[in-house]
């Protein structure tokens, strides 16, 4: 009872940290994110990144040279894309039976429901070293668990990131990659989901490299494949592409990029979901860690050309959903910068980010603010090394309507408050503006309205 009491209280806890921005999760590293919708919540399995620990070669582990390292698997939910609740470990290598308990190898997850019972599917490496990945199974009657693992990984399943897609008419398929030949396959599910039936397919007329990643969803009567790809594994990083067909078997054509390459990255894996009537990506980037091996889960909003076609997306710092004007806006998660740029107040723990070098004619701008407050007063965190500045607030954009003007001194480049007087009250949903002017660099953290 202690153990699920604790564990109740981080997942409340962590709950109330997590804000809009990307990265959205900042309590653990995290990849891979499956968004699905159960219960009129928006949930999201990601895989688990954490730091090679040399110790665990004691206990007879050995570190793969591509250096992902993956213990365990968390579930996210969230109701507003705003606030997100950790709802802990799902599943974990050492409750395996099937696993090697020094493997970590738990790669990109995925996950559907059938019948009232959610499908858990995850690739790990097996204790009697039959393959590279072996995937497995774990089932449960809510979305957030317990999950009961199966005692067998599912034979004929060899590869990595497993992607269950169901059709309309209840036949249920899986999709993975990984392994030789540079393809995707898909095969049938049998009725129970726990085993596979008929002959394995390599998805053909897709990009002639390496693939993997897999995610299919069904929109407007067509099937959609994306999956990221590239020209070689350790000198290219990864985008994301897509092909449309009117079978999940296919044939599929290949449309495009939907997702560009980080240069910065050197992989990406996605998923789709359509969420109270808007479409989201979700992806993932190394923003945190600055290494390819620790990343962190984003969202960004996605679109669809009259055709069908899918528009590309632009990863934000942004992010999704609205921020209340009663909360502490992070303005270095911006929406779009000028003369300016951002970096970490600290990176230890749970990062916090800042507007730097910011001065004469700079400004950043940060989308999507709900104003369901009457504020009287803006307080601004920041540090100045001039003898005099200011930031002024401003409506929409850099000539909009003043919201406020803060006077700033030398702040002898410690990080001070400062409290402004509103000249105007804004209402509704809206973007902010802070414009700066300043003999002297500036950093800013936060922005924060109240009444008092």
């Amino acid at each position: 009872m202690k153990k699920y009491g604790l564990m109740l209280l981080l997942s409340f806890s962590i709950s109330m940290q997590l804000l809009a921005q990307n990265p959205i999760i900042t309590n653990i590293y995290t990849a891979d994110p499956t968004a699905r919708v159960y219960n009129g919540k928006l949930y999201i399995y990601p895989s688990h990144d954490v730091p090679w620990n040399p110790e665990w070669e004691k206990l007879g582990a050995v570190k793969e040279g591509h250096g992902h390292v993956m213990t365990d698997y968390h579930a996210f939910s969230t109701t507003d894309l705003v606030n997100y609740t950790d709802h802990g470990v799902i599943v974990a290598q050492k409750d395996v039976p099937w696993g090697n308990k020094v493997g970590y190898g738990m790669w990109a997850p995925c996950i559907t429901d059938k019948d009232g019972k959610y499908y858990y599917y995850f690739p790990n490496t097996p204790a009697d070293k039959s393959g590279f990945r072996q995937i497995g199974l774990a089932t449960a009657t809510q979305p957030e668990g317990p999950f009961t693992i199966e005692p067998n990984y599912i034979k004929g399943l060899k590869g990595i990131d497993p992607n269950p897609f169901i059709d309309d008419d209840g036949q249920a398929y899986m999709y993975w990659g990984g392994g030789k030949g540079n393809s995707l396959k898909v095969i049938k599910l049998t009725a129970d989901m726990k085993a596979i039936e008929g002959e394995t397919m390599a998805i053909e007329n897709l990009p002639q490299e390496y693939k993997e990643g897999p995610f299919v969803f069904k929109r407007n009567g067509l099937y959609y494949l994306t999956f990221p790809h590239n020209k070689d594994t350790k000198n290219s990083t990864e985008e994301i592409g897509y092909a449309i067909g009117k079978s999940p078997l296919g044939p599929f054509e290949y449309k495009g990029t939907i997702m560009d390459r980080f240069e910065d990255c050197w992989t990406n894996h996605h998923s789709i979901v359509e969420y109270k009537k808007q479409w989201y990506m979700f992806y993932h980037h190394n923003d945190i860690s600055k290494a390819g091996n620790l990343r962190s889960v984003a969202v960004d909003s996605l679109f669809f050309e009259a055709d069908g076609s899918i528009r590309k997306v632009i990863p934000t710092l942004r992010g999704v959903g609205l921020t209340s004007a009663s909360d502490t806006i992070q303005i270095d998660r911006y929406s779009h910068i000028h003369n300016a740029e951002i970096g970490f107040v600290h990176q230890a723990g749970i990062p916090e980010w800042k507007i730097t070098k910011a001065q004469k004619d700079s400004w950043v701008q940060y989308n999507s603010v709900d104003f369901d407050i009457k504020p009287k007063y803006v307080k601004l965190k920041l540090k100045h090394t001039g003898q005099k500045g200011w930031i002024e607030i401003r409506e929409n954009s850099k000539n909009g309507p003043l919201i406020a003007k803060a006077l700033v001194d030398t702040t002898n480049d410690k990080w001070q408050t400062v409290k402004a007087k509103l000249d105007h009250k804004p209402k509704g949903t809206l973007n902010l503006v802070c414009v700066f002017e300043s003999d002297a660099e500036m950093e800013l953290d936060w922005v924060l309205f109240s009444k008092k």
